[in-house]
C-alpha cells in the first residue's frame, strides 16, 4: 500500500501547525491573565492602604451597609407606600422643573 499525499484524510502538517499555534496562544493568554491579575492586586492593595482601615475594619463596614440596605429594602417592601392625596380643584399641577401646567 502506498501513503502519498493525496491517499491521506487529514493533512497532518497542517494539523501539527494548528497545535503548536493553539498551545502559543495558551501560553500568551496564561501570561496576559497573570498581568492582569497582578495590576488588578496591586490596585486593590493600593486603594486598601489609602483608606487607612485594616481589612478586619473594611470588611465590618462593607457588612454594615448591606445590612442596612436590606434592611431599607425589606421596610420599604412590607410597608406600603401611602396613596397621594388628589389635587384640588383649585390647585395648580406643576411639572418637576417647577413650571406651572396648564
Amino acid at each position: 500500500m502506498s501513503s502519498n499525499q493525496s491517499d491521506r484524510p487529514l493533512n497532518t502538517s497542517m494539523l501539527i501547525g494548528g497545535a503548536v499555534l493553539t498551545g502559543l496562544g495558551g501560553m500568551l493568554a496564561a501570561l496576559g491573565l497573570t498581568f492582569v491579575s497582578a495590576a488588578v492586586i496591586s490596585a486593590g492593595r493600593r486603594w486598601q492602604q489609602r483608606t487607612e482601615m485594616t481589612p478586619g475594619q473594611l470588611a465590618k463596614h462593607a457588612i454594615g451597609a448591606a445590612q442596612s440596605a436590606r434592611q431599607a429594602g425589606v421596610g420599604a417592601w412590607r410597608d406600603p407606600v401611602p396613596p397621594r392625596a388628589a389635587p384640588s380643584a383649585g390647585a395648580r399641577r406643576a411639572s418637576t422643573d417647577g413650571v406651572p401646567v396648564s
